[in-house]
């Protein structure tokens, strides 16, 4: 088996959903104390589960495959039709490098359509009573992340829906490991449930500079069963 990926990036994967240890130990039916051992399993079974409740595929927690390097794209560059319309079936579900890079232009080309429709680049979020803005982090970010599964990439294409109603959930530290994250003082951890996919997340940065609202990533988490 290849280097289990879970050992290394149980940690950073839990911080990227928004989930706590005790949320995560409570959906997979262990103690909280127990997490640090989970991480370490080379159980499959388990860590198919564990892929399930994060979110993300199989294969990345067994290090078959890798999270791919962002790649910008534009819409034009994409064979789809005029209007920007995307249909569930035109997206691989798979968890290929193939499928997974496709996903991310995917993504990419659906927020450059947006942006088009959108020359404001923001939505005023209900919950918040603040605009929401979309920037190139917000591309990159979600681009990279999202593209890891065909949920969260669904997910993706509620855009609207979820920077206008999405809830909050609490306001977490920025981390200062990570260089997208340098110029917010914190990350807000946003939810919106979508019939079909699940509880999605969404990361919203406060910007140090000014205190705007700034989308960073978007991820579904939970599937409906």
């Amino acid at each position: 088996m290849a280097t289990i990926y879970f050992e290394e990036k149980g940690e950073e994967l839990l911080r990227r959903t928004g989930l706590s240890k005790a949320e995560f130990a409570r959906r997979m039916g262990i103690h909280k104390q127990n997490v640090g051992v989970l991480f370490k399993t080379k159980n499959l079974e388990t860590i198919h589960r564990a892929a399930d409740v994060l979110g993300v595929p199989f294969e990345l927690l067994v290090g078959y495959t890798t999270e791919p390097e962002p790649v910008q794209v534009r819409p034009e560059e994409f064979d789809l039709p005029d209007p920007f319309v995307i249909e569930p079936e035109v997206i691989p579900t798979g968890s290929s490098k193939e499928e997974i890079r496709f996903r991310q232009k995917l993504i990419y080309a659906f927020y450059e359509s947006w942006k088009l429709d959108n020359p404001q680049q923001k939505r005023f979020n209900i919950n918040l009573k603040e605009d929401i803005n979309i920037r190139s982090i917000s591309l990159d970010e979600t681009a990279a992340h999202a593209s890891l599964s065909y949920l969260s990439t669904l997910a993706v294409l509620q855009l609207d829906a979820i920077l206008v109603n999405s809830h909050y959930i609490k306001k977490v530290p920025s981390n200062p490991r990570k260089s997208n994250q340098n110029k917010f003082e914190s990350i807000i951890i946003m939810g919106y449930r979508c019939v079909g996919i699940g509880e999605i997340k969404m990361t919203v940065g406060v910007r140090r500079s000014d205190k705007s609202k700034i989308q960073y990533c978007i991820t579904a988490i939970d599937v409906e069963k």
